[in-house]
C-alpha cells in the first residue's frame, strides 16, 4: 500500500513539472464614461473633394473608333472646395447631440473636348463635340453620441441619429456641325443635349468614431459610418421630339445605402475654459444607386436604364473649440 501511494505521488508531480508554470496573467483594461459635464462646441472643416461615378456616362465618354477599335476618354472631374460645419451640446456622462452639415459643389465647366470628327461622306464638312457638367451635394447629420473610454489610450464615440441629402447632377453634350453641303446643309449649327440627374432623401444613420492618443495633445482617428436612405431618384432631358429620339422624364422612390470612412490625426490645445483641437484628415464617402439614366430610342426600339454611384473622396482639415459650462 506505501508503495502504491509513493508511485501515485510521483505521477501527479510529473504531470505538474510537464505542464510548465502558469504564464502571465493579463489584466484587462477598465471601460468607462466621463464623469457628468456640460459643454458646447463650434466647428468649422475646409474640405477638398472629387466626385466619383460607377457610370460611364459621367465617367467616359465615347470619342469615335480607330483601326475598328472603339475609344474612350475620361471626363475630367476635378477636386473642388467644399466645408463642413458642426455644433454640439455635451451633457451627462458623455453623451452629446451633434448636429452637422456638408455642402460641396463642383460649377459646370467644360470636361472633355475630343478633335474634331469629319461628317460622312462631307470631306469637308466638320463634326464637334464638347462636354460640360456639373454636381452639387449637401448632407445633415443630427447625432446623437455616447463617449466611452476604453483604457488609457482608447476611447470611441458611438453616435446614431438621421441623415437628410441632396445629390444634384447635370451634364450638356453640344454638337456642332460646319461646312455640310448639298442634302445636308440643313445640319450645320450646333444643338444641345442637356440632362439632369438628382436624389433626395432621409433615412437612419449610425457610426462610431475611433480615437486612440499618442501623447502631449496628439491623436489618430478613425471614423465609419452607415445611413439607409429613402428617398426619389429623377432624371430628364431635352432630346428633340422626331422619329427617333424622345424627351425623357423619370422619377421613382428607392432605397439607398451609405458608407462613409474617414482617416486621420488630429491635436488637442488645452486651455482654461475649452479644448482647441485642430484636425486633418482623408475621407472617402459613397451612395449606392443614387442616381439614374433612364433613355429610349425608337429606331430601333431600346430602353436605357443605368443605376448611378455617387461618391466623393479627398483630403480635408478643420479645428473645432470646445468650451465647457
Amino acid at each position: 500500500m506505501a508503495k502504491n501511494a509513493v508511485l501515485v505521488a510521483f505521477v501527479l508531480g510529473s504531470n505538474v513539472a510537464f505542464s510548465g508554470a502558469m504564464g502571465p496573467v493579463c489584466t484587462p483594461g477598465s471601460v468607462n464614461v466621463p464623469c457628468p459635464s456640460k459643454a458646447w462646441d463650434v466647428g468649422i472643416q475646409a474640405l477638398y473633394l472629387k466626385a466619383l461615378y460607377n457610370n460611364n456616362t459621367f465617367s467616359t465618354v465615347n470619342i469615335g473608333s480607330g483601326s475598328g477599335v472603339r475609344i474612350f476618354d475620361e471626363l475630367d472631374n476635378d477636386f473642388e472646395w467644399g466645408f463642413r460645419l458642426e455644433g454640439s451640446y455635451h451633457f451627462s456622462t458623455g453623451n452629446d447631440l451633434n448636429l452637422n452639415w456638408i455642402h460641396w459643389r463642383d460649377d459646370n465647366k467644360l470636361r472633355l473636348a475630343p478633335t474634331p470628327g469629319r461628317l460622312a461622306l462631307q470631306p469637308n464638312a466638320s463634326l464637334t463635340h464638347r462636354y460640360y457638367g456639373s454636381a452639387e451635394f449637401d448632407a445633415v447629420n443630427l447625432e446623437f453620441g455616447q463617449h466611452v473610454d476604453f483604457g488609457q489610450y482608447k476611447n470611441i464615440r458611438f453616435h446614431a441619429g438621421v441623415q437628410y441629402v441632396d445629390i444634384n447632377n447635370e451634364t450638356r453634350i453640344d454638337e456642332t456641325i460646319a461646312n455640310a453641303i448639298n442634302d445636308l446643309a440643313f445640319l450645320n449649327g450646333t444643338t444641345s443635349l442637356t440632362a439632369t440627374h438628382s436624389f433626395s432623401g432621409a433615412g437612419p444613420r449610425i457610426g462610431a468614431d475611433m480615437s486612440y492618443d499618442i501623447g502631449k495633445g496628439f491623436a489618430i482617428y478613425g471614423n465609419g459610418a452607415a445611413a439607409i436612405l429613402v428617398g426619389d431618384s429623377k432624371y430628364s432631358n431635352n432630346a428633340p421630339f422626331n422619329d427617333v429620339t424622345r424627351p425623357v422624364r423619370s422619377v421613382y422612390t428607392t432605397l439607398v445605402p451609405e458608407l462613409e470612412a474617414k482617416l486621420g490625426g488630429k491635436y488637442t490645445y488645452l486651455m482654461t475654459q475649452g479644448n482647441l483641437t485642430f484636425d486633418v484628415g482623408y475621407m472617402v464617402v459613397n451612395y449606392f444607386d443614387a442616381l439614374h439614366r433612364s433613355d429610349v430610342n425608337l429606331a430601333p426600339v431600346v430602353e436605357y436604364r443605368d443605376n448611378i454611384n455617387f461618391g466623393l473622396h479627398g483630403p480635408y482639415a478643420g479645428v473645432k473649440w470646445i468650451g465647457y459650462m
